[in-house]
């Protein structure tokens, strides 16, 4: 006998109807209600009430009337409620520093800390912790996520799998995270984190690849508009790709690594030794990741390809001969030769990257049955500060989306 359809959840319906919303304003689109339910496929009614919810929870606004002239009545526009919500976002990328950040809804960072390490090696899961509680206690705004960017392999369930630059291997980071906050928590790769950034403000587009040349070497792929993950969750790990079996020792123990031939402080280094080969140097660097790419390129049929490192290591004879390099090795009648450019997002696209990947995670998971523990102005709990020995329930009743 055929199998009866499957009746739909109505939370699964709720969820998928928020997301879609969302995601055709995020990050700063307008629309009108009638807009919305036309592009999300919604009746009048069902699109009404959606948005009721959404602008309820602090998840979009009003912003007014449209601009149009002429007969018909004029329609209230919606965008997101950027200041509604806040993300805590942690950057695990930098040697001798950790960066964090608040964010609003929209990615935009509103308030900064860092804990200065020795090296990256000695940074513990409770390190993130610590400067996790300080952002938490420099707003009274409600914690949609925390959301950590790691420079390594991690796996669905937010483990660690392995990182080389921090020395941890199967570290349940994002279990560790949510049992001492109580707020829930997304580790991702820093470098898709990037990416993502990349997609979200910049100049990537659905079918795009983000290479970060700086202390490490790393690579990730957008197909699609979807980031590729693969079987282990290391889609695009190219930085211990062994180029050349004779170079230099890597960290991870192999030679000839790209991440030990051209990463930043290898290549200041050869430049400290010969300065008058400066050019050629960066060139060469340029070259060899040009030629280690191309095949993944070509195979994926990628438009454009976002390069980010320090503008003295990424400049025009870096990205000249990498473009070079590429034209040399993908070119062809049927298609062009994708558009190289470096990132122009700053140091904190892993920042901002991390927050995207919190909102795109979490935001259907607000819920108006439980709005009354979420909302501050709506309670008057106490809600700043973060989990202290002192009073460690005070997490428990920070607003967070369950």
């Amino acid at each position: 006998m055929p199998s009866k359809p499957l009746k739909s959840d109505p939370s699964d319906v709720r969820a998928s109807n928020i997301r879609a919303v969302f995601s055709l304003l995020f990050p700063s689109g307008q629309m009108s209600r009638a807009e919305l339910g036309r592009r999300v496929g919604l009746s009048r009614m069902a699109i009404s009430e959606v948005v009721a919810e959404m602008v309820d929870s602090h998840l979009l606004r009003e912003m007014g009337m449209d601009s149009r002239t002429g007969r018909g009545k004029r329609s209230v526009m919606l965008a997101v409620d950027s200041d509604g919500w806040r993300i805590v976002s942690i950057d695990l990328t930098h040697r001798f520093v950790l960066r964090g950040a608040l964010t609003d809804l929209c990615g935009r960072i509103v308030e900064r800390t860092e804990i200065p390490c020795d090296d990256l090696g000695s940074v513990q899961p409770e390190t993130v912790c610590d400067l996790c509680e300080r952002l938490l206690a420099e707003t009274d705004k409600p914690i949609l996520g925390l959301g950590v960017a790691v420079p390594g392999i991690v796996v669905d369930d937010g483990v660690v799998s392995r990182s080389v630059n921090l020395g941890w291997t199967n570290v349940p980071l994002k279990e560790r995270l949510e049992e001492r906050f109580h707020i829930p928590a997304v580790v991702c790769n820093d470098t898709n984190m990037a990416l993502l950034c990349e997609c979200t403000f910049g100049q990537c587009s659905d079918n795009s690849m983000f290479v970060g040349v700086n202390d490490g070497v790393g690579a990730a792929v957008c197909v699609n508009g979807e980031i590729v993950m693969g079987q282990h969750c290391a889609g695009g790990e190219s930085a211990h790709v062994v180029v050349d079996p004779k170079g230099p020792q890597c960290v991870c123990g192999k030679r000839g690594c790209l991440e030990a031939l051209l990463s930043a402080p290898r290549l200041r280094k050869r430049i400290e030794n010969e300065p008058e080969a400066r050019t050629a140097i960066l060139a060469e660097a340029g070259q060899r990741l040009g030629s280690a790419l191309s095949m993944s390129v070509s195979l994926l049929d990628l438009s454009d390809i976002a390069v980010f490192g320090p503008p003295e290591i990424v400049g025009e004879a870096f990205i000249g001969a990498m473009r070079e390099e590429l034209e040399a090795g993908i070119s062809a009648d049927y298609r062009s030769t994708p558009v190289l450019h470096r990132c122009q997002q700053g140091e904190d696209l892993f920042l901002r990257g991390q927050a995207v990947a919190v909102v795109k995670l979490l935001i259907d998971r607000i819920h108006n049955s439980d709005l009354e523990s979420r909302v501050p102005e709506k309670t008057g709990r106490d809600i700043t500060g973060a989990a202290s020995s002192q009073d460690p329930s005070r997490s428990e009743r920070r607003p967070t989306a369950s």
